[in-house]
Formats: C-alpha cells, sequence, structure tokens
C-alpha cells in the first residue's frame, strides 16, 4: 500500500514537474511575443503624426511700411500675451510708440532660431528702430514664427504635438513624476510597493480611490492594451511593463509617456500628450505654461474628463490646488509662490477660440495642392511640415472685411443672404496669402473662393482690349474708338444689341476714357474688329484651363468663372505681363526636416510688358478717375491699378486690384444668382476699400518698360502731334508703332518744360 502511495506521489510530481516546464515554456514564449511586439512599436515610429501646415514666417526690416497696431495684432494672431513687464518667450508689451516683446523659439526647415527678446519703434506708418535686448545693439531686422495653420490628422482621430525631454521644462516633469509615479527611477516597471499601497488605501476606503500602476503600466495600457478591466489584462500589462522597462532605459519610457498620455477631446479628435495638451487648453507651448497651468494639466491626467476645466470648473480647480499644495511641500514651489499661483483664476482657452484658427477655405486649396503631391496617406500623416504663403494678418483683415461690409450693405441696401469671396496673392510670387470662402468666420463649408461659378463683367475687359493692342498695333491709349448703337445678329437670326450702363452714347470716345470708364459697346465694337476667338484663346493664356464660349457677349464678360480663377488672370497684369501658377505650398519637409518638395518654377511672359503696362496705366486711371475713384477718396495716399465689373441686373459684384506686390479680388453675390442691384463700385469695391483701410501697403510703382514713353495726342483727332500745339494730351504710347508725329505753328516754337505732373508721377 505504502509503494502504490508513493508511486502516485512520484507521478504527481513529474506532472508537476512538466506543467511548471511547460508553463515556464509559454511564459517565456508570450514573453518573447510581447517584446517583439514592443519593439515593433517602439523602434519604429510610434505614432501616426499628423502633418502639420504652416504660414509664412515673417520678416520685418527697418523702415517697412508697417502701424504698431499691426505687429500687436499679428502677436495676438501668434497667441502671444500682453503683460506689464516681458520675461518670458510669447510675451509682449506696448509703449506710446513701441512693442517689446520675447519672440519665441522656433526651426524652420533646416534652421532654428532662438528666443529673442526685442523692441520695435514706430514713427508714423513706419518701423523707425529694431533694438536687440541680447546683442545690445540696433539690428536692421527681425522675425515672428510661422502660424500653425493646420493639423491634417490621420484616420485614427488621434492628435498630438511630440515633444522631446529635453525640451519640457525640469518643473513639468518632476510635477508629473510626484503626481504619477515618485519611485520611477527605482522601480522595474511595477512597483509591488504601490500596488499593496493603494490595495490597502482602497480597503479601507471600502471603494477604488487610489491607483498602484506605475507610470510604465500606464504607457503600457495606452499603447497596447484596451481599457478592459480584468484580472488578465492587469496581469497582461505588468508583464509588459516589465519587459518594457528592461529593454529601454528610463528617458525613453518618460519620453513616451510624455508623447502618450491621453489629457482630453476636441470633439471627435483624441489629445494626446502633453505637447497638444498645452495648446489645446492654454494656447502655449509647454516651456511658457506657469505653474498653475502645470498643476492643472498634470492634475487632468487622472481623470481627463472628470476634471474638464471647460465642464467642471469647481472640480478642475479643486484638484489643481491639490497638485499645487504637494509641490509646494516638496519643495517645487515656495509657500509664496504657492499663494501667488493658488489665487489665479481658473482660465482656459475658450474652444470658440479654437475654432477661430482654423481657416478651412486656405486648407481646401493646401488639400487640392496636396493631391498632386502626396499620393499615399502613410506619406502624408507622417509629421510632414508643409510651409504654405498664408498670412495670419492677411487673413484677418480680408475675412474681417467680408464680414462687416456684408453686413453693412445687407442693412443699408435691404438685401437678403448676400455673400462673398476675397482671394489675396502675392503678385510677384503667386503666393496665395489669404482665401474667404463666406462671409461667416471660419465657415467649413462652401467654399466660394475656389467654387463659386460665376459671370465675371466687366472683368474681362482688360483683355479685350489688350487682343486689339496685339492684333493691331497702330492702336494706342489716345485711339479714336465707337461708342454708337451696335446690333449683332447671329446665325440662326438672334439679335443682341448692347447698351452701355448709362443707356447712352458718346460717339466718339477715347479708347482711354472708355476703358477707365467701363463703356460696354466700344468694348464690342473693338472686341469683334479683334475676333471672339482670338479674344477666347487670349483669355486661357492668362491661365484658365477651361474652355471659353466664344459668343459676342463673351466681350462683356458672359464668361463664367471662380473668384480664384479670376485672380489668376489679373496676377499676369499686376506682375507686368508674367504668368505664375498662383498656389499656397511653397515647400513640404519630412518630421526630421529633410526636404521632400517644392514646386517647379512655372513662369513666363504671357503679354509683352509694354502691352501689360498700357494696360496698368489705364487701370490705375480707373482708380482715380474712373469707375472706381472712390479709392482716391477714400485712400489718397496710396496707388493703385484695378477694375470694377457688374454682371446683369447687378447679380455679381466684382472688384479686382493691386499695388507694387500684392493682388486683392472680391466677389459679392448670391448663392441662387438672383438679381441684387449691385455693382461693382456699390459693392465689392467698399469691400476691397476697408481691406486696404485696415492695412499699410506699398504703392503701386510704374515704371516706364524700354519702348514705351511719353507722348503728344490730340485730344479730339488722337493722332500723335508735336509739343507745342493747343488741345494736347500727354499719355504712354508704344514708340515704334507711332507714327509720325504731327506739326503746328506751336511745335516750332515751343521749349521742353523741367518736368511735368504726369512725368513726376512715374518716378514713385
Amino acid at each position: 500500500m505504502a509503494e502504490k502511495k508513493a508511486s502516485w506521489l512520484a507521478r504527481g510530481i513529474k506532472l508537476a514537474v512538466k506543467l511548471i516546464l511547460v508553463a515556464v515554456v509559454l511564459f517565456v514564449a508570450y514573453g518573447v511575443y510581447l517584446d517583439a511586439q514592443i519593439k515593433q512599436k517602439f523602434s519604429g515610429n510610434k505614432w501616426q503624426l499628423p502633418a502639420l501646415v504652416y504660414g509664412m514666417e515673417h520678416e520685418y526690416f527697418q523702415t517697412d511700411a508697417l502701424y504698431k497696431d499691426d505687429l500687436i495684432r499679428h502677436l495676438n494672431l501668434l497667441d502671444y500675451r500682453k503683460v506689464r513687464a516681458v520675461s518670458l518667450p510669447g510675451e509682449y508689451k506696448v509703449h506710446a510708440n513701441a512693442v517689446e516683446l520675447v519672440r519665441r523659439e522656433y526651426s524652420l526647415a533646416e534652421n532654428h532660431y532662438r528666443a529673442k527678446r526685442l523692441k520695435i519703434s514706430f514713427q508714423g506708418r513706419r518701423i523707425k528702430s529694431i533694438w536687440d535686448f541680447g546683442a545690445q545693439q540696433s539690428v536692421s531686422a527681425f522675425t515672428l514664427e510661422p502660424y500653425l495653420l493646420a493639423r491634417l490628422q490621420a484616420n485614427n482621430l488621434e492628435d498630438r504635438i511630440l515633444v522631446s525631454l529635453e525640451n519640457v521644462p525640469d518643473i513639468v516633469i518632476q510635477t508629473l513624476l510626484l503626481v504619477e509615479d515618485r519611485s520611477f527611477y527605482e522601480h522595474h516597471g511595477v512597483s509591488p510597493l504601490a500596488i499593496l499601497r493603494a490595495l490597502w488605501v482602497n480597503i479601507q476606503a471600502g471603494r477604488t480611490v487610489q491607483g498602484g500602476s506605475t507610470l510604465t503600466q500606464q504607457l503600457v495600457k495606452n499603447m497596447f492594451l484596451t481599457n478592459e478591466r480584468s484580472l488578465v489584462r492587469k496581469l497582461k500589462e505588468a508583464y509588459l511593463a516589465l519587459l518594457l522597462d528592461a529593454r529601454y532605459d528610463k528617458h525613453e519610457i518618460l519620453q513616451a509617456y510624455i508623447n502618450e498620455v491621453y489629457v482630453g477631446q476636441n470633439h471627435q479628435r483624441a489629445v494626446h500628450g502633453l505637447g497638444l495638451a498645452s495648446q489645446f487648453y492654454f494656447a502655449k507651448p509647454l516651456n511658457e505654461l506657469s505653474a498653475n497651468e502645470i498643476a492643472l494639466l498634470v492634475g487632468m491626467i487622472k481623470g481627463p474628463s472628470y476634471y474638464n476645466p471647460r465642464k467642471y470648473p469647481q472640480r478642475a480647480k479643486e484638484r489643481r490646488d491639490l497638485i499645487l499644495r504637494l509641490m509646494t511641500a516638496h519643495g517645487l514651489l515656495t509657500p509664496d509662490d504657492y499663494q501667488v499661483e493658488v489665487s489665479r483664476k481658473l482660465t482656459v482657452q475658450d474652444l470658440n477660440a479654437i475654432a477661430r484658427r482654423k481657416f478651412p477655405a486656405y486648407v481646401d486649396q493646401v488639400r487640392e495642392e496636396l493631391k498632386n503631391v502626396v499620393t499615399h496617406d502613410s506619406q502624408l500623416f507622417s509629421g510632414l511640415k508643409i510651409y504654405t504663403h498664408f498670412d495670419p494678418l492677411a487673413q484677418h483683415r480680408a475675412q474681417t472685411s467680408l464680414s462687416t461690409s456684408v453686413e453693412l450693405i445687407e442693412n443699408r441696401r435691404n438685401i437678403d443672404d448676400l455673400q462673398g469671396a476675397i482671394v489675396v496673392v502675392d503678385s510677384q510670387q503667386g503666393g496665395i496669402k489669404a482665401l474667404v470662402g463666406d462671409k461667416k468666420p471660419h465657415y467649413a463649408g462652401f467654399n466660394r473662393a475656389l467654387n463659386a461659378q460665376r459671370n465675371i463683367g466687366s472683368l474681362v475687359k482688360p483683355f479685350v482690349y489688350i487682343s486689339a493692342f496685339e492684333q493691331d498695333p497702330a492702336l494706342n491709349l489716345a485711339s479714336i474708338v465707337k461708342d454708337q448703337a451696335i446690333t449683332l445678329t447671329s446665325s440662326l437670326g438672334n439679335q443682341w444689341s448692347p447698351k452701355n450702363y448709362d443707356k447712352k452714347y458718346e460717339g466718339d470716345i477715347r479708347l482711354l476714357d472708355a476703358l477707365v470708364r467701363s463703356r460696354n459697346v466700344p468694348a464690342v465694337n473693338l472686341g469683334m474688329q479683334t475676333g471672339l476667338r482670338e479674344i477666347a484663346d487670349r483669355i486661357q493664356d492668362f491661365g484658365i484651363q477651361r474652355e471659353i464660349p466664344v459668343y459676342p457677349s463673351l466681350l462683356l464678360g458672359s464668361v463664367t468663372l471662380s473668384p480664384f480663377e479670376v485672380a489668376q488672370i489679373y496676377q499676369v497684369l499686376a506682375n507686368k505681363g508674367t504668368y505664375i501658377q498662383l498656389h499656397a505650398i511653397r515647400s513640404i519637409y519630412s518630421n526630421d526636416n529633410q526636404q521632400v518638395w517644392q514646386p517647379a518654377e512655372k513662369s513666363y511672359q504671357v503679354v509683352d510688358a509694354s502691352y501689360s503696362y498700357l494696360i496698368n496705366y489705364a487701370l490705375h486711371k480707373v482708380t482715380r478717375e474712373g469707375t472706381a475713384k472712390a479709392i482716391a477718396k477714400s485712400l489718397p495716399n496710396r496707388k493703385f491699378a484695378g477694375k470694377t465689373g457688374t454682371t446683369n441686373d447687378g447679380r455679381d459684384s466684382w472688384f479686382v486690384g493691386y499695388d507694387h506686390n500684392e493682388l486683392a479680388l472680391v466677389w459679392l453675390g448670391r448663392d441662387d444668382n438672383q438679381a441684387i442691384s449691385l455693382t461693382g463700385s456699390a459693392g465689392a469695391l467698399k469691400t476691397f476699400i476697408q481691406y486696404q483701410q485696415s492695412h499699410n501697403g506699398e504703392n503701386l510703382i510704374l515704371n516706364l518698360p524700354a519702348g514705351v514713353e511719353l507722348k503728344y495726342f490730340d485730344k479730339q483727332t488722337g493722332l500723335h502731334s508735336l509739343p507745342g500745339c493747343e488741345n494736347l494730351l500727354l499719355l504712354p504710347a508704344i514708340v515704334e508703332h507711332l507714327p509720325p508725329a504731327k506739326a503746328c505753328d506751336g511745335s516750332k516754337e515751343w521749349v521742353k518744360p523741367k518736368s511735368t505732373w504726369l512725368e513726376r508721377l512715374f518716378d514713385w
């Protein structure tokens, strides 16, 4: 009997040993499997990062045309804070005739710019001087960091701003470890003492009031596991934490935690990492947070929803104050500092302020251009840095001007549902500075700037005149054209009798006056002589991809284009006849600042500089004495070229104007294309003027190109005449196309004056 029992015992022991061996092998094998998962996740890209879309880096020079208020507005758009005494990056102080600031540290492509304390002094409408406190000397220029326009997220709806541990303030790290894991540098991923302590506290409380998870376990749960509550998941969490701690050093684990931790929800998008949380709640980077803000941010980690400061401010404040007391008790704050910080109001960025930072119309264009650059989502959502021509100041001015002017026009003219769009471009580089697609700020619906299809009305006339100049070199600005009734009959017998806006005819009229006053009938007469097909083809040469319908009504703007397309064709005129494709994106860099794309230079001469000069001369006179003369009255010290546009029954109100380097186009109308009796002068021009009044631009410069000179012409006949004759007009003309000058008795005794007012005009 005893032998039988011994035999069973031996077999039991052997079986137990085998089972233990199998369990050990399975445990080790499972560990190898988990370790492979950890290695795969940690060794590659840990996260699918959003593509970051940046605006322009602004460089301001001494003597630049800039108002003090414009610089303050720019700083506010970049979330700088007005203070009594500047000391930290992102702060500024306003003096009587100066602005003092600490420019933030930032990186741009391959370059890195350190924080810099500056004082910018102003004299009138210009920068007088720039003082660099660090260098203790005056400097000729300073820069401001580019505006972060958008974060293009992946489909996983996670968002984060990666930060390296070296750039995280020491007080943030110490507070985080104090609250979440005081023995982080002592344990090996799991802290048995912390688990036992939490278990004892929870038993005493009768509920879960304290967790025993280490920071490493929290990281494992967030990166590898679900939120399931079970013993198996908890054991797996502990095993993963041990493996993670064994494979990677504390520095990398802490950095990963800071970038992974969940800290809230921005609608459908999860806010991960302290870097993004700092921007989401306080609109500033981690290194600019005050102690009370750090306390709130770290305190929220325990329960981002429960301690949400926007929903539960009192609860969040109590949690913040508790963390502040801990910080004081452990020497991170002095008692005096604690009193200051605990007395501060709980202040977080309003969600509406976040919405106001979004510019969907511009981002639409960026996304459209990205389709030709990025072929796969994996490329886009790998932390690409997309640098654009976006100008936050121009965008703010354009949106404000459109919103306020549309409301004013609606009230004064009793018009309902008036809408609009604005396109602002750098006419010399082709860069899109601002796009407004709706009167409602930051609206993410129908983008009228890109997608509204409207007749352009009289905006087509400069291109009719250019085609006429090219077709008949004998024409010049003084040439006499017909302003008399005309009836055109189609091959089907349909008749069309165009009329001027005032329903009157002047008979003979100078070509210059016909364009400046936007007379319809002379444009039709001239266009029919030139040829409809020639004019349609010529308009396409200015950057229009679509087919232009060849009908006589084309000559008065019966052609459908978007505001963006109109800005493209006028960019050529503003750039002295040189075409540059309008574009938002300047360059694209990888997350490690390697250039991956830059647009190819695509510019060419569309129209001879001499012809574009004659048209620009006429369009400048439009803004002084023509259909846009309100500009001269409202902005007497500014010089522009521009053109109004109106369609039948005032359904569309257009204006496009440009100075030396910036073009702005405005369209107003109703989406249902109903008649509103709104001319270009009564509608879009007013919006343009409001936009220009809100900033300090550079005047239009008209330099005579080679082959163009100022010549005298007879006012009555338009004939080229010698100086000294009566009733003459001085106008620019292409010399090689002029016939010999007509002589008279007065021309023999004429002596050239020193300078005329018109000649002085061209010395801007």
